[in-house]
């Protein structure tokens, strides 16, 4: 064999290569692509877990966020900014979707209300001097609300991500307005405060 033979089957050999890896570079890619065209997380799918309350009427829901407070300073004729040091966390709301039955023992709006009620708040007809005085402490507040979680979910239905809010309790409830103009679903709004919150993988 020539050594002009030799380079030409190197070469072959080298181009035979590349295009194994390109092959396999574009199946990869495609792979990718596909698993991201299917598996792309869309806003419907997420459970709001609140106690008491039914999952299908939870809706428009506000996913925690953060915000690092900062300072700005003039240096010359530029603004520079420095952070605080301080981690805010900005609260969530959702919407609760009134409806009725004769079969349970309670309305959506008064879910919300004993939620205040039980342990946290007597409004001034009905405070008892004889008993323990209710006075909306941060504690009694978060007793009442329980524990808060979003879940978001997959395509079959699985937990991928969680978020846990710690230290949550209800700062608002804003019930929609009456109307004889249109026939639209009721709802009430909901905020709620909390300290932090932690955001949990849970994978797929």
């Amino acid at each position: 064999m020539s050594i002009f033979a030799g380079k030409n089957l190197n070469r072959r050999h080298t181009q035979n290569a590349y295009k194994k890896v390109s092959k396999d570079e574009w199946n990869n890619k495609k792979e990718l692509e596909s698993r991201y065209q299917t598996d792309l997380q869309q806003s419907y799918r997420y459970i709001l877990d609140i106690s008491g309350i039914a999952v299908a009427l939870l809706t428009d829901v506000k996913r925690p966020s953060y915000t690092i407070e900062s300072e700005e300073f003039t240096l010359l004729n530029h603004k520079v900014y420095y952070p605080k040091g301080h981690v805010k966390w900005e609260p969530i709301t959702f919407t609760v979707k009134e409806v009725f039955s004769r079969d349970i023992l309670n309305s959506v709006l008064g879910v919300l209300m004993k939620k205040l009620t039980n342990t946290a708040y007597d409004s001034p007809n009905n405070i008892n001097v004889s008993s323990n005085l209710k006075d909306l402490s941060k504690y009694d507040l978060i007793q009442s609300l329980g524990p808060v979680k979003i879940k978001m979910l997959t395509p079959d239905g699985d937990v991928y991500e969680e978020w846990l809010l710690r230290e949550p309790f209800i700062e608002s409830v804003t019930p929609t307005e009456l109307t004889y103009t249109n026939d639209s679903l009721l709802g009430t709004a909901v905020k709620v405060r909390y300290d932090w919150a932690e955001l949990v993988y849970k994978g797929v």
